[in-house]
Formats: structure tokens, sequence, C-alpha cells
């Protein structure tokens, strides 16, 4: 097993083996070793990419005290909390001994948590911000100050301006020496404050710049200009009879619209938005692990803090106003080393979508669907690049960023790549000066 140089204890290696994880993705051979010597980790990668156990092996191969707090996960949403505990729970059960593991995310008995923790304190524990801010900060009954691990998951969810204040509260107890470990696809403005309030020393793990979507994935744009976008989609899911599509949508109202007309088309779709209730939302993820639902329609609820196995297929009914989105919705598909279909519903006016994926590295094809296929549209209806944006995207695949960028690097490559396009466009001057000068001489102009 190529995990064996991580030289993890064996029940690690049974838990592997159970997993079916044989050899590390790109972010647990950069991140692992880096935990394990104990510094403080910025880990930036694409979804569906591993980074989960990332940390949670090395987290769970080092876990040594009895009766206290050791390492704790602060996520942002309960399901993304539960997804990361039923993992654990995989793992620990190869341990030959017991390991206190618990979850305090909303919707849980809070009654129950704090007899417990009365009692006795967990070894690893899995919480959100609001249950942190209840059972640590107010009641002191959960005594994160032991904790020698912090894993912030999603951060970039975690710190937005209504959760700062409580955020601040909980890091000011952490001890000082607490290793630090932040895992993000993007850094937000309140993420950048964070890191440089509380992380003196830190190494970045930065995956995304090379590839902000995974080469399995194929990336579709179907124009729908004067098209009944309903039509379009139920013919796409008759074409293609996905394992699980999700198809995405910007609103409540926009999704139970599409579920309603896929409902009316004999489909049988199950619905994910950002107002369902808890218990409401735990009874469609159980139908969509179950196999019960095929199709699923989602706001961005579904693109982060929640890991939906399976999807074979993505569909952007609408695009995301933020590319951000459309990379986490896209990254549902082709998870580990499945391949995935991304289809987005597209206008030929949202051309500067296409252009800004394109300068982002993404590779995308525009198709039609025709005679019950999906026929590649002619070229000249592709953006063309002006000889500026075509020279930008040069210099940036020929000047890449490391996978470990060293603080003023990111600063450093833009002086020098915006130096090299000033000597190119001096050149170019100079050049078509010099022909002119040519012409005169000659006469012909």
């Amino acid at each position: 097993m190529m995990f064996e140089k991580f030289n993890f204890h064996p029940f690690i290696q049974r838990a592997l083996l159970d997993l079916g994880f044989f050899k590390p993705t790109p972010i647990q051979e950069e991140v692992i070793p880096l935990i394990q010597k104990g510094q403080n980790v910025i880990g930036k990668s694409q979804t569906g990419t591993g980074k989960t156990h990332a940390f949670l092996l090395p987290i769970l191969d080092d876990i040594k005290t009895e009766g206290q707090l050791e390492a704790l996960i602060i996520v942002p949403t309960r399901e993304l909390g539960m997804q990361i505990f039923e993992e654990i729970r995989k793992i620990l059960k190869h341990h030959p001994g017991y390991v206190d593991a618990r979850l305090y995310v909303g919707g849980t008995d809070r009654n129950d948590e704090v007899e417990r923790l009365k009692k006795s304190q967990p070894q690893i524990a899995v919480a959100t911000i609001g249950k942190l801010k209840d059972l640590a900060i107010d009641s002191n009954l959960l005594k994160i100050y032991t904790a020698r691990r912090v894993v912030v998951d999603e951060a970039d969810m975690v710190f937005v301006p209504e959760e700062l204040a409580d955020i601040d509260r909980i890091f000011s107890v952490f001890r000082d020496d607490v290793q630090t470990l932040v895992f993000s696809a993007t850094v937000n403005q309140e993420l950048a404050v964070f890191l440089n309030k509380y992380l003196k020393t830190f190494v970045t793990v930065d995956l995304t710049e090379k590839k902000i979507t995974k080469e399995e994935i194929e990336h579709v744009f179907i124009p729908t200009k004067n098209k009944d976008k309903n039509a379009l989609l139920v013919e796409l899911l008759k074409l293609f009879h996905p394992y699980l599509a999700l198809i995405f949508v910007n609103t409540r109202e926009k999704a139970e619209a599409v579920a309603l007309h896929l409902s009316n088309s004999g489909f049988k779709p199950g619905v994910l938005t950002g107002d369902l209730q808890p218990r409401e939302r735990r009874k469609v993820l159980k139908k969509i692990k179950d196999g019960d639902y095929q199709y699923v329609v989602a706001t961005d609820l579904a693109a982060r803090g929640m890991d939906i196995q399976g999807v074979s297929h993505v569909i952007n009914y609408e695009l995301p106003q933020d590319i951000e989105f459309y990379i986490h919705r896209t990254g549902r598909t082709g998870r580990m080393d499945f391949t995935g279909t991304a289809i987005s519903f597209y206008d030929y006016e949202n051309e500067d979508y296409l252009k800004n994926l394109e300068k982002k590295g993404l590779r995308w094809v525009l198709k039609e669907l025709k005679g019950g296929e999906l026929v590649t549209v002619e070229e000249r209806f592709k953006r063309k690049f002006s000889k500026k944006e075509q020279a930008l995207l040069e210099l940036q695949s020929r000047i890449p960023l490391s996978k470990k960028v060293k603080p003023g690097y990111k600063k450093k490559r833009k002086e020098i790549i915006e130096k090299e396009l000033k000597r190119m466009k001096r050149a170019y001057i100079d050049a078509k000066y010099k022909n002119l000068a040519k012409k005169i001489r000659r006469g012909e102009a």
C-alpha cells in the first residue's frame, strides 16, 4: 500500500483497506506529512479530492490521551459534520481500544450532551460554531482549551461576517501552541484576516491554481436562446439515464418550479434548498443515499457543506453568478477517480462567463441536442480571445504557482507577468512601426 510511507498504526492500515483506499490523493500526499510534523497548514484543493481523510488519518493515528479533548473539527453545517463524523466512525471501528468521538451539531439532544460532558470529555469532537458557542464558550462544558489540534473545514463558509465575533471568542480559548489546519476551496476576506491574526507561521498547500476542476469532468455548455429549458432538461435526462443527477438553480422558487415540471413529466425528483428543516433535509439525503432519488433539484446548499455520493451528472439549469460556485457545483461529480459530466444551460450573451472560466484554466465545449444526441457546435460560435488574452493565458501556464506558495510569491508572480506583458506589447509596437517604416521606404504606405 502506498499509504505505508506515512507509518500509520495497524488499525489505520486496516481501515484504509476497508475503505478501499490504496493510493493517496495529491492533497493527502502533501498535507499528511506536514500534519505529522506538527505544522500549521492551509490546504486548498478542488472538492472530491480526499481532503477530509487528509486530516482525519493523521489526527486519528495520533490520539493519545483519555479524558480530554485532543482534536476539534469545526464545520459550517450539520450535514458536513455528520458526514465527517461517519468517516471517523468507519476508521475508529478498527481501533483496538476505544476512542471517544462525539458530534455536536444542531438538532441533537442538548440535555444528553450536557449530562455526558459533565461526566467526561471526548477525545475528538466535530462541531458547528453555534454548538461551540453554547457548550464551550457560554457554559464551559466542552473543554476546548485542551485541544492539541483544531481543524476548520470549508473555512470560507465558517468565516462569514455574522459568525466572526463567536469565532474570535472560540479561538481566543485555544492554547498558544495549538496546531491549526484550515481547508478551503477559496479564501475570502474574513478568512484572510483570521489567518493573519492567529497563524504566525503556516504552510500553504494550494492545488487549486494548477487545475480549478478535475480532468475527469467534462464541461459542456448548451445554448438555450429561444429554447424551452424545461423541455431541454427532460430530453437530456431521457438521453443520459444518469446514476444520480444534481440539477442546480439559483432560488428556492425556481427549484420548486423545475421539480414540479419534472414530476409532471414522469420523473421522481428530490428537492434540496436552504429553507428545508433539518429533519426534512435528513430525509431527502437518506433517500438519495438509498437510491430512491435519481434526480435532485438543488440550490447551492448542496454544492457546499455536504458530500453526496454517486453523482454522475451535474446540470446547471441556471448558471451561478459567482464562478467559484460553478466550480463547487460541478465538483459534485467526478469524485475521487470517477468520471463525471457537467452540463450548463447557456445564452450567447453570457460570453464573458465562458471567457473567465477559460482564463482560470477550465476547458469547455459547446454542444447542442440534435437528433437525440449531443453534437459539438460549430467553431464559429466559440469565443475568440484577443492576442493580449492569449498571451496572458500562455504566461500564466509558463509561470505556474508552486504547490507550496511562499509569502509574497503570488504578488511577485503577478508583477513578473505584468512586466512580461508590457515587454511583449512594446515589442509588438516596435515591430509594427518597423514594418511601417519598411513600407514607407518601399513606397507602399
